[in-house]
């Protein structure tokens, strides 16, 4: 209940802004402060009122939000009319005094009509006014009284000025008949004089009946006389005005009189086509041009008579006839009509009218207009998860082909559709995962021209599957790695044959007991290497000896035969089991699965020993040295069985 009294209070509060602002502008205005009634109904006001909106209870209050802008409004123009009515008396005063008749006259025109649209824009805003009372139960006496005391204030000095410059005038008319036929001229007269009784000579005089005018000129008398045939005239109209409206320059003012009518009958027309385009395509121009006759018409304006162009049932084009009844009409083709063969229709769009409708018709050939499409694909960037698409759309000329539909495909599933821009340009991506197989690597772009005169075209690109698969793309580097891969080990185990034949054949040599074994190449199957068969009895002098030569290669300052002397005695001293084919990697998983305790030291000779026989960088001589100082204590605790 509190929030809902405070809501009330405020928007008592708010309403009662906005009347004082509406009041304050008004007796601005009432002191000629034109500036200032502008002012309190700007920014400020529209804060209030929108303020007011949100806080306002009541089914009524979107109303009278309305209502108080209205006002506003209403109020906003009265004061640009003001202002405007005291400028033009400003000028005014200046041509008097510079004794410029002509343009003090002319200025005092624009006053008397001014001050004529101010009275009707005062009366509107006096209705919102007493409608805004009734809605807010507010009094709006205060700033009524003060507009209507700058209108009364301002009316008063027009019509002083315009009983000094100008003389009113008083005009009659009279019909031959009271019943117009539209088949027939009916005679029109009447006379022009000024107030007080002197004839107004040579003046213009408007006849009209609704929008169809005609006009005459009065004689030395101020009489003028015409004949009259309806044309664009509805058959309910009832009413004949006649109107004088001075030249700016003129000393008189303005007058009208009407009288009583009624219009019968249909006058029959005729329409000609004298000129017309025979073949188009899309966008080209399509023009017919010809004459409208009104029979029995003679000596009046055929201006304004409404011509409409149809090519089939479809109307693509309206214009109106000039005073001697030709006509143009012009306008391109639209797409929409397919082609083929047409009858185009011109029409007198007179229904309703006292002049007849009537049609004039000519053929037209509608031919098709060839489509160019382009698309193009970025799908080289493979760290990215889209495919970027780009092209145009245009006619065979080069026209682009602005808010068309695209459909695009990926191999026979429609996936996406797009729009050209204003260029015919349009884009798109494609997501990377959505190209799996050959089926949808073919990126197709469709323009269907359906129901037009545009021809369909079609655009394709095959996308490379290498570039838009990431999942492939893993897969052929992966075979590729493992290719390489076993490749190297192969070369490895190929070269590590050779090179351990070599390293017994220079280890084996000193006991003439021993047998020389030679390195089987021949025998390796699927991969498997064969190395030289290591003796099966070697002598304790023997094993020292290839230990020596370890020491030896080291203190010579070749690291990489000291390395392979030393892996060899290690080798040497290992009791079978052991197959002689195993590589020196294979030998030490053999040896980790028995002894995990010296493990890490027979990975390191391991290790050392791949380098120094394998590789293009020479072991160091501290590493070369630590492999020579694992030797007794691998070979003394060895978890394989020695020789």
């Amino acid at each position: 209940m509190t929030e809902s009294g405070d809501s009330q209070q405020v928007a008592r509060y708010l309403n009662s802004q906005l009347v004082s602002r509406l009041n304050a502008s008004a007796l601005a205005v009432s002191d000629e402060e034109y500036a200032k009634g502008q002012q309190l109904l700007g920014a400020d006001y529209d804060l209030l009122l929108e303020q007011y909106g949100a806080v306002a209870a009541g089914t009524d209050t979107e109303q009278i939000v309305t209502r108080f802008n209205l006002t506003r409004e209403q109020q906003r123009e009265i004061i640009n009319k003001a202002q405007q009515l005291n400028q033009t008396a400003t000028l005014y005063q200046a041509a008097v005094r510079n004794g410029d008749d002509e343009r003090a006259r002319a200025l005092a025109r624009d006053i008397v009509e001014n001050a004529s649209e101010l009275n009707a824009s005062t009366a509107t805003l006096n209705e919102q006014y007493a409608n805004l009372e009734t809605q807010t139960n507010l009094s709006f006496e205060t700033t009524q009284e003060a507009i209507v005391t700058n209108q009364r204030r301002l009316t008063q000095a027009a019509g002083a000025i315009a009983s000094r410059e100008f003389t009113e005038t008083n005009v009659s008319v009279q019909t031959a008949q009271p019943n117009l036929s539209a088949a027939s001229p009916t005679q029109i007269h009447g006379r022009l004089v000024a107030a007080n009784g002197t004839p107004v000579t040579n003046a213009t005089v408007e006849i009209a009946v609704g929008d169809d005018t005609i006009t005459t000129q009065t004689d030395s008398v101020g009489r003028y006389t015409t004949s009259y045939q309806p044309l664009l005239v509805s058959s309910n109209i009832s009413t004949l005005t006649a109107s004088y409206r001075p030249a700016s320059g003129d000393p008189f003012l303005s007058s009208t009189a009407t009288t009583s009518i009624s219009v019968t009958g249909q006058q029959p027309s005729t329409l000609s086509v004298t000129n017309a385009t025979t073949s188009a395509g899309f966008g080209d121009p399509l023009r017919v041009s010809g004459d409208v006759n009104i029979h029995s018409v003679e000596n009046r304006s055929l201006a304004g008579l409404p011509v409409v162009l149809q090519i089939g049932e479809r109307k693509v084009a309206t214009g109106s006839t000039t005073a001697n009844g030709s006509y143009t009409l012009a306008t391109t083709l639209p797409e929409t009509i397919a082609p083929g063969e047409y009858t185009v229709r011109v029409r007198l769009a007179a229904d309703g009218l006292t002049v007849a409708p009537t049609v004039a018709m000519t053929q037209l050939t509608v031919q098709s207009t060839p489509t160019e499409l382009s698309v193009e694909t970025n799908d080289t960037e493979t760290d990215s998860e889209n495919i970027s698409i780009t092209g145009t759309l245009t006619t065979d000329t080069g026209d682009p082909l602005a808010d068309r539909t695209l459909q695009l495909q990926l191999g026979s599933v429609p996936f996406k559709t797009v729009r050209t821009d204003s260029t015919g340009q349009y884009q798109a991506t494609i997501d990377r995962a959505s190209v799996q197989d050959e089926d949808t690597r073919v990126l197709t772009v469709q323009f269907a021209a359906s129901g037009s005169n545009l021809e369909s075209s079609t655009a394709e690109q095959t996308l490379s599957l290498s570039a838009t698969n990431p999942g492939r793309q893993l897969v052929l580097v992966a075979g590729l790695l493992f290719v390489l891969i076993m490749g190297g080990l192969l070369v490895i185990r190929e070269q590590f044959t050779t090179q351990w034949a070599q390293l017994r054949n220079s280890v084996s040599w000193d006991t003439d007991d021993k047998t020389e074994t030679s390195v089987n190449t021949d025998e390796t199957e699927a991969g498997r290497l064969a190395v030289a068969d290591i003796p099966d009895e070697t002598t304790s002098a023997d094993s020292m000896s290839l230990r020596e030569r370890a020491q030896n290669a080291l203190n010579a300052g070749d690291p990489d035969a000291a390395v392979q002397f030393a892996y060899a005695a290690f080798r040497n001293e290992i009791r079978s089991p052991i197959d002689r084919s195993q590589t020196h990697w294979e030998v030490y998983n053999q040896w980790r699965a028995t002894d995990q305790s010296e493990a890490a030291a027979v990975r390191q000779l391991t290790t050392a020993y791949e380098q120094a026989t394998f590789a293009s960088e020479p072991v160091s001589v501290e590493t070369a040295q630590k492999v020579v100082e694992l030797l007794p204590s691998l070979t003394e605790t060895s978890g394989l069985p020695q020789r």
